[in-house]
């Protein structure tokens, strides 16, 4: 490590022998005498580290360029990189630990070579390393040449056709009804009078047109939304043996900390908001505390909207990380009081939770929404489900659709293997 840091592992078993041979002859003429012995040893040793200075600190400076040819990509998806130099040389690419060695170029030129990463996080890329060697084989080796690249990479999308979740004609057919509802020029909705109806409401050109009272529905947005739960406590995804601790690359940053459940739940996630994102949902991602994993975005009742909502998410998974428990995992409430509010203000919208763990009392307390919120769809990813009998029997009343995942072959299981 010593020689590397100064750059003096570049000398070869040659260049080593004639440095040390020159040393030795200078040695032998201050003990002998012999002018000519000092003669021979000192260009030895110049000859040694002439060719160190010119080959390292000398070179010619080589311009690398390294494109992500694969746009916005995910695990397990193909990720193709273009290197490239100007200048004439010799370069190897530098991969993370776990890829090996990396592709060679005789530059000038260029050449794509393609990664599959295993885990998300911000993989970093280089610096690329230029291999020199000099005319008389004293010096070959390699140092560092141009910047890094850093390679967002997100969460894995997984298929969900053969998992038994939400009805794919219920999922479309509320998209539809929610966002074919009937609006003036003025974006005020309008509906027919019923009675109880304020006199005030009714909307007089509406009327007119349409032959019968019709009444304003103001401040209501004509569009379909879902509330997408993950939970993110640390303590919930990482409490037992059975839970290996996963390190998620942050490239320069430090590395987060994760498991094989959570990245498993994350997964479900991203495959959930895509679909109902893709069915014209505008999605809002909360944690248990009720902070938003990300900035909703406006919702206008558009698929594009919808989609670049999500999309939005999926970049940020590459980032996302546990957090500290926010209570005890004894505590009574399992949901903070701002998630409590923005679960009552959605009783009639489709609400997804992805939970990890939870005590029978906090089972007993979130059957408890029920009574208001009824379209829920229960994820729980558990390494041993059949030790949550109780828990079961406390949701098995809230006619919610519960599916309980084992850890160890949720993915295979949602994908269809």
């Amino acid at each position: 490590m010593a020689l590397r840091q100064l750059a003096l592992d570049l000398f070869t078993v040659r260049g080593w022998c004639t440095l040390g041979a020159g040393a030795l002859l200078v040695f032998c003429a201050f003990l002998f005498g012999r002018h000519e012995l000092m003669a021979v040893g000192v260009c030895l040793v110049v000859l040694a580290i002439l060719s160190w200075v010119l080959t390292s600190k000398l070179r010619g400076s080589t311009q690398i360029q390294r494109e992500l040819v694969s746009a916005e990509p995910s695990v397990g998806d193909v990720v193709r990189i273009r290197l490239g130099a100007t200048d004439p040389a010799l370069i190897q690419e530098k991969l993370p630990e776990e890829f090996g060695r990396g592709p060679v170029l005789n530059a000038p030129g260029s050449c794509d070579y393609e990664l599959l990463f295993g885990t998300r996080g911000i993989h970093q890329i280089g610096p690329a390393q230029q291999i020199i060697t000099d005319s008389l084989g004293l010096i070959r080796g390699m140092v560092d040449v141009g910047d890094s690249l850093n390679v967002p990479v997100r969460s894995r999308l997984i298929d969900l056709q053969r998992i038994a979740n939400l009805g794919e004609q219920v999922l479309v057919g509320e998209a539809r009804a929610s966002q074919s509802s009937t609006a003036d020029y003025y974006d005020v909705a309008i509906r027919d009078y019923q009675q109880g109806d304020s006199i005030r409401q009714v909307h007089w050109k509406a009327s007119a047109r349409q032959g019968k009272l019709m009444v304003r529905q103001e401040n209501h947005v004509a569009t379909a939304r879902a509330l997408l739960i993950l939970d993110t406590q640390a303590e919930h995804w990482c409490r037992t043996g059975a839970d290996l601790h996963l390190v998620i690359p942050q490239g320069t940053q430090e590395d987060l900390a994760s498991s094989p459940r959570f990245e498993t739940a994350l997964s479900l996630v991203s495959a959930l908001g895509l679909r109902f994102a893709g069915n014209g949902f505008d999605l809002s991602f909360r944690d248990l505390s009720g902070t938003p994993l990300v900035s909703d975005g406006i919702a206008s009742g558009s698929q594009e909207s919808a989609l670049s909502n999500f999309d939005t998410f999926h970049a940020a998974t590459a980032t996302l990380a546990l957090t500290p428990n926010i209570q005890s995992s004894q505590g009574t409430e399992l949901l903070g009081s701002e998630l409590y509010k923005d679960l009552l203000d959605s009783r009639d919208e489709p609400v997804i939770m992805v939970l990890g763990e939870l005590t029978v009392t906090q089972a007993r307390w979130l059957a408890g929404l029920a009574r208001t919120v009824r379209r829920v769809d229960l994820y729980f990813i558990l390494t041993h489900p059949e030790r949550y009998e109780a828990v079961q029997q406390e949701l098995s009343r809230t006619g919610w659709n519960i599916h309980w995942l084992p850890a160890t072959s949720g993915v295979r299981q949602m994908r269809g293997e």
